[in-house]
């Protein structure tokens, strides 16, 4: 290995231990993957980046600080599904779509540190649209890397909704029916097409916790109120100094209902979904590999 690689190497496994010690840093992520089906990315013994979803044959999951601190070893990144389950213990529950409770909705805005001024002009006309909707306390904006994503908190949709429609169709509706409606702004906005905005809503769909380090940049994933969408500045991300809101746990049961009524009835559910007794979808676990890949 090189010296500037070694020293490259050193100085990311410094900066990965100092962040991930951190008492808040913990409470962020254990609080957030509470539910969820975990995925990190650890720094292998060349200095490459390893994908580890599962510990000892079983599903990786966090629901206390001694689950987190069995991964903080060398983990550089660290993601969660948008399904919330009842349990987590084998294959069979991640691919029972029944053992999902809850579904995150996320607008995915993928783009580049360095276009972001554009990002948050992209990511504001879809907070906008939601406000007209009422949606305004079940919802939280996170800067991840290169670009953001727009989540609805899970518990903002009613008991209720939840037993009429699954979590997932619910989830896939909204982001789909909200892009849809404001499809023709997002492409004025991106002129030079440099930000994209997609419904990535499946069975497999991850994203990177809160307070989780970016795989490849040396920043930090961070959550903000939409009003602070103004205010942004890629200063906020910074590993020594970041600037992260807690409040994305706030939400308000029933305050998404109208929204996900109407989406569901322009646009139906989920459209892939296999037929019993026939596969037609890759396996869940190789969904979550190809995205982390492709991110």
């Amino acid at each position: 290995m090189a010296g500037s690689e070694f020293m490259n190497k050193v100085d990311s496994i410094s900066i990965m231990c100092k962040h991930y010690s951190r008492s808040d840093v913990q409470k962020e992520i254990i609080d957030f993957c509470r539910g969820r089906w975990i995925a990190i990315h650890y720094l292998g013994p060349s200095g490459n980046l390893v994908l580890r979803r599962y510990i000892s044959g079983k599903p990786i999951k966090v629901e206390s600080t001694e689950d987190l601190k069995k991964l903080c070893r060398r983990m550089r990144s660290i993601y969660a599904t948008a399904n919330v389950y009842r349990r987590i213990e084998g294959l069979f529950d991640l691919n029972d779509q029944r053992n999902v409770i809850y579904c995150t909705p996320t607008w995915d805005i993928d783009g580049n540190l360095s276009s972001w001024t554009t990002t948050i002009r992209v990511a504001r006309k879809i907070v906008e649209f939601l406000f007209d909707w009422g949606v305004k306390e079940s919802l939280y904006v996170k800067w991840s890397g290169n670009g953001c994503h727009i989540h609805l908190h899970e518990r903002g949709i009613s008991e209720g909704l939840l037993e009429k429609y699954s979590p997932l169709d619910i989830g896939y509706a909204i982001v789909e029916y909200v892009n849809t409606k404001v499809s023709h702004d997002l492409i004025e906005l991106s002129i030079a097409g440099e930000i994209k905005v997609e419904n990535k809503m499946d069975p497999a769909r991850i994203f990177t916790c809160p307070l989780s380090l970016h795989r490849e940049l040396d920043v930090v994933c961070i959550c903000m109120k939409p009003e602070d969408l103004e205010n942004f500045s890629p200063s906020w991300i910074n590993t020594e100094d970041f600037r992260h809101d807690p409040s994305w746990r706030e939400f308000k049961e029933g305050e998404v209902d109208k929204l996900a009524e109407a989406a569901y009835k322009a646009v139906g559910g989920y459209p892939l979904k296999p037929k019993r007794g026939r596969r037609k979808a890759k396996p869940l676990d190789r969904q979550i590999m190809e995205w982390l890949q492709r991110d």
